[in-house]
């Protein structure tokens, strides 16, 4: 009899408490898409949105309202472009920028010219062009008699990605893109040049400089020192469809105002921080050019990129809208054999639908999210999370979010002051009146989940109610 008694009972437990244990996913699911429902309705009257929440290990949906509307997906965009890159050209891939020579060297001289090739290398900076000014200087170079020439053909003459408008060209989220091109600092403002405006004598004009150093950049200098606590009028700008750069207005003694300006020609400005570099060591050369390397050059210098895994990491962190340009234009050059936007697109909206993505509800014409006609649904971001979870790099792009609630601009980054208290590792994304944010929330319950929620039309920030939002998610789930 007790041994009948067990067996019941054994018999009981697994088929009474699956069925409780499903009632209860069932009504918090019930609870989260009520209250989730209840923040739209109260906040969301006039907005248009698309949001989609799925299971994290089955990709079950468990919340949609919209999902299929498709909306832009502002830096969100990125996701995508990472995922691609990650996949098509390899996590440990490398980029490669070369230095070659076509000429004898006798006693010091070269008779002949260095070239610079890029290779699209998003992380190019100016220590990497001082090592290849170290190299020619140790195989004996002191002078050139032909040109310092700078070969940028791995990529396409088109420098400036669709939807940028003439007055944001000047900004540093809008850098204008070259195969050879370097940022100023490891912040990886890509193909900008920091300026700073300095000064203490009152009365007189304050110092401009720049920093990397090229000369090819002409600076019109129309600032005053004024009084300490008089207001710092200072402006920098760059004039449209040139390298001209003007400071203008007043600074305050002893004070500083210093911000990144996109350059307007990238790989001449490259060309002539090398050609500082070299100078500095002590080698003439000679004028500067652009042109491609010939056969019968001689590569006697090469620098190599940290794996795109790591580049990655400050792509999505820093939401670096040059590297996406630059990532999506090498997806082009190495798969299509054309460094393209349009070639480029066309490798990712491939890799998209070979991993199951439904690339009709994708439009984008650039890599960064910027351009306001780029469209997609929460339905398909939400997907690509999930699909992504499955490749062997997925570890590497979890970590590349921000992290939610974690100082540091390499740790919260975008999300360190939001979401407080939650597990969320999400990407953001922001453009005039759009708002958005997708990735992964830990629900109450220990599991982890899905979201994506897209936004536009909005009036105010839609960035409260965004975060509502997710943490019903988590509170409920």
């Amino acid at each position: 009899m007790k041994r009948k008694f067990i067996i019941c009972t054994m018999i009981f437990l697994l088929c009474c408490f699956p069925i409780t244990f499903m009632d209860n996913v069932e009504a918090s699911e019930q609870t989260m898409t009520t209250k989730v429902n209840s923040i739209i309705s109260k906040n969301w009257k006039n907005n248009e949105y698309s949001i989609t929440v799925r299971d994290m290990e089955t990709g079950n949906i468990l919340y949609n309202k919209n999902g299929d509307k498709m909306i832009r997906p502002a830096s969100t965009h990125k996701l995508l472009v990472s995922a691609a890159a990650l996949d098509l050209l390899g996590s440990d891939y490398r980029f490669e920028t070369k230095v070659y020579v076509d000429g004898p060297i006798e006693e010091g001289v070269l008779h002949g010219n260095i070239y610079l090739q890029g290779g699209g290398d998003p992380t190019l900076l100016p220590a990497h062009l001082e090592s290849f000014a170290n190299g020619l200087k140790k195989i004996g170079i002191s002078k050139i008699t032909g040109s310092l020439i700078a070969d940028d053909t791995w990529f396409d003459k088109d420098r400036l990605a669709k939807g940028i408008v003439p007055q944001d060209e000047a900004l540093s989220y809008a850098s204008r893109i070259s195969a050879l091109t370097i940022s100023p600092t490891d912040q990886y403002d890509i193909a900008t040049v920091q300026v700073k405006v300095t000064g203490s004598k009152i009365g007189t004009m304050a110092n401009v400089q720049l920093a990397p150093f090229a000369s090819t950049i002409p600076i019109v200098n129309k600032t005053r020192i004024v009084k300490k606590g008089e207001k710092n009028t200072v402006a920098i700008t760059r004039e449209y469809g040139t390298d001209r750069i003007v400071a203008k207005g007043n600074l305050p003694a002893g004070t500083e105002k210093s911000t990144y300006v996109t350059v307007y020609d990238p790989t001449l400005y490259t060309l002539d921080v090398f050609r500082e570099k070299l100078l500095a060591k002590g080698i003439q050369t000679m004028p500067l050019e652009v042109g491609e390397v010939p056969d019968n050059a001689m590569r006697v210098g090469i620098s190599y990129s940290k794996p795109l895994k790591d580049i990655n990491f400050r792509f999505l962190k820093l939401s670096i809208n040059g590297m996406g340009e630059m990532l999506t234009k090498q997806l082009g050059r190495e798969l299509l054999g054309e460094g393209s936007w349009s070639a480029g697109i066309q490798a990712i909206r491939t890799y998209g639908n070979d991993n199951g993505l439904n690339m009709e509800q994708w439009y984008f014409e650039d890599g960064s999210g910027l351009n306001h006609q780029n469209r997609v649904s929460s339905m398909q971001e939400s997907l690509l999370l999930y699909k992504i979870r499955s490749k062997s790099w997925y570890y590497s792009y979890l970590d590349a979010l921000p992290h939610a609630g974690r100082k540091g601009k390499l740790v919260g980054a975008t999300l360190e002051n939001r979401l407080q208290g939650y597990s969320v590792s999400a990407k953001t994304g922001y453009i005039s009146g759009a708002h958005a944010l997708s990735g992964y929330v830990k629900g109450k319950s220990g599991k982890w989940y899905i979201f994506s929620i897209l936004t536009q039309a909005n009036k105010t920030s839609a960035i409260p109610t965004i975060d509502d939002i997710v943490k019903q998610i988590a509170n409920e789930l």
